[in-house]
């Protein structure tokens, strides 16, 4: 349970990416106004995705020169977007898997920890209680 408490927000956060991309009935997002708006919509589902699991991490005492801040904070959302990519494509039709939507994904994920890896530090305070090291 008390993982739960420490990363529960990352575990929704997950949750929630593979909710909308194994969602069958949805119509591919086409908004006239703005092109390639689903390549938006990945790029900030990934953004907020890197962005979360960072600052938990940070908040565990995980610094960001640190491996597993790497490994979890930008290897496991680019890895997890390119696994919902083929999940799209050969398990829940009529989704389909594109390149250009992992590569959204994979620009969100990078900026996303770059961003992080200035600002968090200078905003969040790491946890003084309890720690999953």
């Amino acid at each position: 349970m008390r993982f739960f408490r420490i990363y529960g927000l990352s575990i929704l956060s997950s949750l929630g990416v593979l909710y909308l991309s194994i969602l069958r009935n949805v119509s591919p997002l086409h908004i006239p106004v703005i092109p390639h708006f689903d390549k938006i919509a990945h790029f900030g589902l990934y953004f907020v995705l890197a962005t979360v699991i960072c600052y938990e991490l940070y908040r565990q005492r995980y610094q960001f020169n640190e491996k597993i801040m790497w490994m979890w904070g930008l290897c496991y959302p680019i890895l997890y977007g390119g696994l919902m990519e083929l999940l799209q494509e050969y398990y829940f039709p009529p989704r389909t898997g594109d390149w250009e939507d992992w590569i959204a994904d994979i620009v969100g994920v990078l900026i996303a920890f770059f961003i992080c890896r200035k600002l968090i530090p200078r905003f969040v305070q790491p946890e003084n209680g309890f720690s999953c090291r």
